[in-house]
This record gives structure tokens, sequence and C-alpha cells, in this order.
């Protein structure tokens, strides 16, 4: 997940986004401009076709580029979703996260 991590971590900051939290191998994020949102769901997916995997990854058979589908490393799923959401702040963190009904639609979009 390292690579994979870099990845979105850079191709996020490119794009203007904030890091609201992880969970596991998923992130959370917003963006000031549901523009920037689209245009990280697109870029995140190039960079991550272009990362640097590590070959014992790139061995097993779903990770493996197929030369019937732009497949290398990792696939990913992205769902972006735009409305007003609930902001406060995390007391453990001092980090902004994000509640509500826009928040649970997104998390449902990726699936």
């Amino acid at each position: 997940l390292k690579v994979h991590d870099k990845v979105m971590r850079e191709c996020l900051s490119s794009y203007d986004g904030y890091e609201v939290k992880t969970i596991g191998d998923s992130f959370m994020v917003a963006f000031e401009s549901t523009m920037n949102a689209v245009q990280f769901a697109l870029a995140v997916q190039e960079d991550l076709l272009h990362a640097a995997w590590p070959a014992n990854l790139l061995a097993c058979d779903r990770c493996a580029y197929t030369e019937d589908g732009p497949w290398c490393g990792l696939r990913v799923r992205v769902g972006v979703h735009c409305g007003k959401v609930d902001v406060q702040m995390n007391p453990l963190t001092g980090r902004y996260d994000y509640f509500g009904n826009t928040v649970n639609k997104a998390s449902r979009m990726e699936g």
C-alpha cells in the first residue's frame, strides 16, 4: 500500500484536495470544487496505472498488465459526489471531519 498511498497523496496535492482520513486502504478526501474532484478521480487512476509497483505484486494475475485493458498494479474505485456537509473538528487528530447525507452518498458512489 505504500505505492498506492504515495500516489494518492501526491495526486491529491496536485488538485488542492484535503485528506480527511484513511480507513484501511480507503481515502476520504474533500475538494473545494467539483472540477478538482473529478480531475483528481481521473488523474489518480492514470497515475496508479503508471506507478512503480513491486514485481511481486505485478506477478499476481489481477495486478499484472493486460493487453485487453489498462490495468497494472492495484485497481481502485473512486466515487465523487457534491453537496453540503456537516463539518466538525476531530478532537483527537485536530483535523476536520465531514458527516451527513453527502458523505454517505459519496461513499456509496465508489461501490
